[in-house]
């Protein structure tokens, strides 16, 4: 009994240390965990990244596409293992020959990234990755780059915030809904820049008919009057 009690505990400890083989992280120093979704709502973000040997032999680490939701996998970069890849397909890994990093070794800290410059509007666009050490595919880290043109940016928010402007939702179906501090005016663009609708707007809370517009993405601009302004992306359902 205490043989198979001591085999048990040894096969646990090589697999936990085999488990922490290599390091994924942004390139601030944020751990990337598996099963994170890392999310942007704007067109060529880009999420630098370092890989790092922290055993004690060689690894050759790869990316996999694992899967692909909404898009085909092209206007996708991948800068890793030396190369560019300027468009990634579902199973594919990256890089296709050896990559060896040795222990304590990491990527370039410049220049290795994922970035997304598919404009597509009124969906969310999901690239999935695996990273795996080429020999131990089952100890692994999975996480999603995700791109989502209907989500408000914390900055933006806080922006109209300090304009003077709550705004209850960026999803709308009739009606545009905000709470204001401020005498103003929003004027709304569409993606192509052509403006096609100007509405003033007074202290206390607002109600701005939008049923007359279109199904789509919008650029809202409010302005203050004394000249300052903030923008966001509205989609209307």
């Amino acid at each position: 009994m205490k043989k198979i009690t001591l085999s048990i505990v040894f096969s646990l400890l090589i697999s936990t240390v085999f488990a922490q083989g290599f390091e994924f992280k942004k390139s601030d120093g944020t751990l990337i965990n598996n099963g994170d979704v890392l999310t942007y709502n704007t067109v060529g973000a880009y999420l630098n990244f370092r890989v790092k040997n922290i055993s004690s032999t060689p690894l050759d680490i790869k990316i996999k596409c694992t899967s692909l939701v909404n898009t085909p996998g092209t206007q996708f970069e991948l800068c890793y293992g030396g190369s560019c890849f300027d468009n990634v397909t579902s199973n594919g890994i990256y890089p296709d020959y050896d990559n060896l990093l040795q222990p304590g070794q990491s990527n370039p800290s410049q220049g290795d990234h994922f970035v997304n410059f598919n404009p597509a509007e009124n969906t969310i666009i999901d690239y999935v990755f695996t990273l795996y050490a080429l020999g131990a595919e089952s100890e692994s880290i999975t996480f999603t780059y995700r791109y989502d043109s209907t989500v408000m940016s914390v900055n933006t928010v806080a922006e109209l915030a300090s304009l003077g402007v709550n705004l209850k939702s960026t999803v709308i179906q009739n009606e545009l809904n905000f709470n204001s501090s401020i005498n103003g005016k929003v004027i709304l663009v569409n993606l192509n820049g052509q403006q096609i609708a100007d509405y003033s707007f007074t202290e206390g809370f607002q109600t701005i008919d939008l049923s007359n517009l279109s199904t789509g993405m919008y650029i809202a601009k409010f302005q203050t009057l004394e000249g300052k302004s903030s923008q966001l992306k509205l989609f209307k359902n």
